[in-house]
Order: C-alpha cells, then sequence, then structure tokens
C-alpha cells in the first residue's frame, strides 16, 4: 500500500507546529527578558522618592498672672506653626480641700471677675470669647481675657479655681474658622 501523500500530511503539520511552539516560546522569553530587565534596572538604579509634605501644627497655651488673690493678665500664644484665630472661654469651680467640687458659693467667700477688661476680645453667642485678629506663630493675643479677685476668709477651706480654656483654627483658608467652629467671623481683618 502506497502511503506517501499520507504520511507528507502528518510530516507538515509536524513541522508547523513545531514553529509555532517555537515561536510561541521565544514570545514568552522575549516577554519575560524584557520585564524582568525593567524591573532590576528600577531596583538597582531608581532612588527612592521621599514624601517631604509637613502638615501644620496648631496649638496653644495659656499664660497667665496670679498672685495669690488675683488672677490677671490672661493670654493666650500661638504654640503652632501657622496664623490661627484663637477663641476661650473660662470656668470658675470653688474647691474644697480635698479636691471635691462646692456645689454653691461657700459661706464667706466671694470674688470679682471681669471677663474681657480690655475689650480685645468678642463675645460670641455660644460664649467664647473671640480674638479679633490672626495669631502669629510664637505670638500671644494683647490685653486680657479676664481678671479676676477672690476674698478668702482666714483660713480658707476653699480655693477658687478659674480654668481656661482656649483653643485655635489656622487662618487660613479663610473658611477654616467657620468649618471648624460653626461661625462666620464678621470682617475680622
Amino acid at each position: 500500500m502506497y502511503q506517501g501523500s499520507h504520511s507528507r500530511r502528518k510530516k507538515h503539520s509536524r513541522i508547523r507546529m513545531n514553529k509555532l511552539a517555537i515561536l510561541f516560546i521565544a514570545v514568552v522569553m522575549l516577554i519575560g527578558a524584557v520585564a524582568g530587565s525593567t524591573v532590576a534596572f528600577l531596583l538597582t538604579e531608581t532612588d527612592p522618592v521621599e514624601n517631604k509634605f509637613t502638615y501644620t501644627k496648631v496649638s496653644t497655651e495659656v499664660e497667665e498672672t496670679f498672685d495669690g488673690t488675683t488672677k490677671s493678665g490672661v493670654k493666650v500664644t500661638n504654640t503652632g506653626d501657622i496664623d490661627a484665630y484663637v477663641r476661650a472661654t473660662y470656668v470658675v469651680n470653688w474647691l474644697h480641700k480635698d479636691g471635691t467640687v462646692a456645689a454653691s458659693v461657700p459661706e464667706g467667700y466671694t470674688y470679682s471677675l471681669t471677663p474681657n477688661p480690655d475689650n480685645t476680645w468678642r463675645v460670641g453667642a455660644d460664649g467664647y470669647f473671640y480674638y479679633w485678629t490672626p495669631v502669629a506663630p510664637g505670638a500671644s493675643t494683647a490685653g486680657s481675657l479676664l481678671t479676676c479677685t477672690v476674698t478668702y476668709p482666714e483660713d480658707p477651706e476653699y480655693i477658687l479655681s478659674v480654668e481656661i480654656l482656649a483653643t485655635a483654627v489656622q487662618s487660613t483658608p479663610a473658611n477654616a474658622i467657620q468649618e471648624a467652629w460653626g461661625i462666620t467671623p464678621p470682617n475680622w481683618n
């Protein structure tokens, strides 16, 4: 039986299959070589990029003068690194020697408190005192937030605690104060 044409067909398809397999393997190897060399180049030749973005810091510190009976010169210092608006309030309590808070003014004790004696703060509807202009980093508010004088009887059991609570918000962008405190400053600059 003659099988010449039949065996040729097998031979041609086998050669064609081998050429496709070799071509496929060559393409895969070429892609692998390009990807590998690119990764190797990036790992050995590229310097890391450092993020040099720094956040601003907004913080405050309360400074005051107290001589035993009078608290005055209450200022707020911007300890941050950006101009900031400042607001403050105060809390007054009579404290017993054991640290408990008295429910009412103890008998024989009095105090006189004058808020904003220099008229350098604006009183908001929320009860906070707002400083009129932004405070630069390292600078303090002018004037005094309050002046308070206390009168104690002899051998007092209570002391007057006047705590100042201050906070700040960056002055830029202009809407920062509205977003942080929910107020719109009336032409403060």
